[in-house]
């Protein structure tokens, strides 16, 4: 995986597409809950452009992948940047909204609401160079948790703020 490096501590993203309303703003408020934990901060872009660090696109519209029924999200480099070594200059986060995993019967809207924002937390951590944590807590766990926090492990925030 090669994460995505804005050009500075401002990662420019955007949402090619309309988002169904029973979606929402999740991926707004996952780069929200990303800057209120790091030192980076984010300018939503409308529309997306050459300049964009990360896109959030809903499964089957980003036009790169389509992903099965039992993955949650994808985390893809879009534009390496060159001869800087394998750095990536835009990415894509893809959400399957439509996954099973995230349409449990028997769960709350608000269960509901926080297992959809944990996978926009956890593709966006990939974006930003995290990688899974096992045994922490928080959104870099990979699975669906309708009552897991949404906050990084303080050690994944250094990391974070080490290379922005």
């Amino acid at each position: 995986m090669v994460p995505c490096r804005a050009d500075d501590q401002n990662m420019d993203y955007c949402t090619a597409y309309a988002w169904p309303s029973d979606l929402g703003n999740r991926f707004v408020d996952a780069m929200i809950n990303l800057d209120s934990q790091t030192d980076l901060y984010d300018t939503y872009m409308n529309p997306c452009t050459a300049d964009t660090d990360l896109g959030g696109h809903l499964n089957g519209k980003s036009g790169e992948v389509t992903l099965g029924n039992n993955t949650l999200g994808m985390y893809l480099c879009t534009k390496l940047l060159w001869p800087a070594g394998a750095r990536c200059n835009q990415a894509s986060t893809i959400f399957n909204h439509g996954s099973s995993y995230l349409n449990q019967p028997g769960w709350s809207t608000s269960q509901l609401y926080n297992a959809r924002r944990n996978v926009l937390c956890h593709e966006i951590g990939h974006g930003v160079g995290l990688y899974h944590d096992t045994g922490v807590g928080g959104c870099m766990q990979s699975g669906v948790f309708p009552n897991v926090s949404l906050q990084y492990p303080q050690h994944q925030v250094d990391h974070v703020n080490a290379e922005h």
